[in-house]
Order: C-alpha cells, then sequence, then structure tokens
C-alpha cells in the first residue's frame, strides 16, 4: 500500500456519512498496515516508523475533519487510542532523525569534537533502543484496541443533525478548509518570531494540509497543485525551526547530565557538544528569513483569491 496521502473516490455532492467512511478506511489502513512492520522491522531505514507516525497524524485529522459524524463516546475512544500509538512512533522517529544526522554534521569535523560524536551516537543509539521497546509495548497493548476500533467506527457513522450540519461533502470542504484558511492566514498576519508562537502556527499549517489532503477533489486543481505545495513547505521549515529549538535544548540538557555525572569525561566531549548546538541556534534565524519570505508569498496569494473570488461574483 502507499502512503495514502490523497484519497480517491470522494466527490462533492456525496454525502457526509458516506465520505467518512471512505476516508477513514484509507486513513485506518495505513496505520493497521505498519503499525506491525514498526514494531518488528524497526531497522528498515527507519520507513516503516516514518510511515506509521505520519499515517496516525493523518488517521487523527481525518476524525476531525468528521468528528460530528460519530457518536462522540466511540470517537474519543479512537482518538486516544491513536494517540498512544502517535506518540509511541514519533518518539522512536525523533531518535531516528538524530541517529541519521548525526555522523554528517559539520561540528564534528574537527578532530577535537570526534568524541562527542562517538559519545552522542552511543546516547542517541540507546534512547532509540528505550524507545523501540515502548513502540513494541504500545503495539501490544493498544493495537489490537485499535485494529477493533477502525472496523467498528466507521460502521457508526451517521448524518450529523443540527440546522447547521452541511448539506454534502462539498459543503463540509467548504466550512472545514475556509476556517483552516483563515486561522493559516491570520497565524501569518500575527507574524510569530518566538520558537512557540512559530510552532503553533506550523500545527495550523499541518491540520490544513492533512484537511486538503481530504477535499482536494472538491475544488479546482489549483489547490492541490500551487496551494497545496506552499502549505507544505511552511510546515516543513516551521518543523526545522521547531527541531532546531529542541535540539539546542536538549543538548543543554545532555551537557548538564554529564557534568553532574561524569564531570571529568564533560571536558572531552564539551566541544563537540557545544558545537553542535551552536549549529541549531543558528538554524534559528535562518528559518525565521525563510518563513518571512513565505509569509509575505502567501499573504499575497490569499490576497489574489479574495479579489478573484469577489470579481467572479460581480
Amino acid at each position: 500500500m502507499a502512503e495514502g496521502k490523497w484519497v480517491a473516490g470522494l466527490t462533492p455532492g456525496m454525502p457526509v456519512a458516506e465520505a467518512a467512511i471512505v476516508v477513514l478506511a484509507e486513513r485506518f489502513a495505513v496505520v493497521r498496515e505498519f503499525l506491525p512492520l514498526a514494531a518488528e522491522q524497526p531497522d528498515a531505514g527507519g520507513d516503516h516508523v516514518h510511515q506509521l507516525r505520519v499515517g496516525t497524524r493523518r488517521a487523527g485529522a481525518a476524525l476531525q475533519v468528521f468528528a460530528n459524524v460519530f457518536p462522540r463516546k466511540h470517537l474519543r475512544a479512537t482518538k486516544r487510542t491513536l494517540r498512544t500509538l502517535r506518540k509511541a512512533a514519533g518518539d522512536a522517529r525523533d531518535w531516528d532523525v538524530i541517529l541519521a544526522a548525526l555522523p554528517t554534521a559539520k561540528a564534528f569535523t574537527a578532530s577535537p569534537a570526534k568524541p562527542a560524536l562517538d559519545f552522542l551516537l552511543g546516547y542517541a543509539f540507546g534512547e532509540r533502543a528505550v524507545a523501540q521497546e515502548r513502540l513494541v509495548a504500545a503495539t501490544a497493548e493498544a493495537g489490537p484496541l485499535f485494529a477493533k476500533q477502525s472496523e467498528e467506527l466507521p460502521n457508526r457513522a451517521r448524518a450529523a443533525g443540527g440546522t447547521d450540519a452541511p448539506a454534502n461533502f462539498g459543503v463540509l470542504a467548504g466550512q472545514q478548509l475556509g476556517s483552516l484558511f483563515r486561522a493559516l492566514t491570520a497565524g501569518a498576519e500575527a507574524n510569530p518570531t518566538e520558537p512557540a508562537a512559530m510552532h503553533a502556527l506550523r500545527i495550523t499549517a499541518k491540520q490544513l494540509r492533512y484537511a486538503i489532503e481530504i477535499f482536494a477533489d472538491c475544488f479546482p486543481p489549483l489547490l492541490k497543485e500551487n496551494i497545496y505545495p506552499s502549505v507544505e513547505h511552511v510546515q516543513e521549515l516551521l518543523g526545522e525551526v521547531q527541531d532546531a529549538t529542541v535540539g539546542t535544548e536538549r543538548l543543554a540538557g545532555i551537557r548538564a547530565r554529564v557534568g553532574a555525572v561524569m564531570p571529568k569525561q564533560l571536558t572531552r566531549v564539551k566541544k563537540g557538544i557545544d558545537g553542535l548546538a551552536a549549529s541549531f541556534r543558528a538554524k534559528v534565524p535562518a528559518g525565521k528569513k525563510t518563513f518571512a519570505k513565505w509569509r509575505t508569498e502567501w499573504l499575497e496569494l490569499m490576497t489574489a483569491l479574495k479579489l478573484e473570488v469577489l470579481a467572479s461574483t460581480v
């Protein structure tokens, strides 16, 4: 099975409950496929864990999109199970990324920094092993429950009640994407500069990205071909800023623990750890500069779209 980014078989006029069944079948199948692979074959280039992590994110986003279609009790239970699996996969994936990046980090090119590379590789390997144990445990505990929930929940889909309930999938698409576009644009207009605020905007971009993957066939190709790549880009660049911020904090914690437990060894690894931390810190202003460029382009794009819509109504 492919990673399941785009969902086929959806039309604007289909009932929302019917669309929910199609989407969840696709999203849940990806999680069920990669869950045992991530637990049993974690060394497959990290891809199985990565696909599981992204699969749980997309499945969670789908549940959010169709929240009014399912009984609240069963919806919440499925969300909790997915959250457990996503966190376990996320912990493992984070250390996979670190292990892959360490050997090629420029901070370790100088000989005095090499001891830190060996130390951090060992540290990260140990953390990754522990994370894999948690992933295996989560698979054993929550995997069977998710298998049951993912089979049963789609069968509980029903038309949403209330006077404001969308008449069909296309109307739901307009409601959902309209709200998310406004949220992302408002966040861009606020021009966040602090890592926490930029991370919050990244989450909004992620929500919009996953929603577009569901609703793309309800709109002209412009959404998928032009707007989606821009949303994907800002999510990734803000993710790099967040990773650099978290990486800097993580290295500070490691440095402090080494100093407290093995003070004599700190002199051997200090130079390399500090050099890597400096390279992380340097990524933040670079990321902010790239974000500023994206922000200008995004606001111009949103203004152009508003003018186009206005002109089409005149």
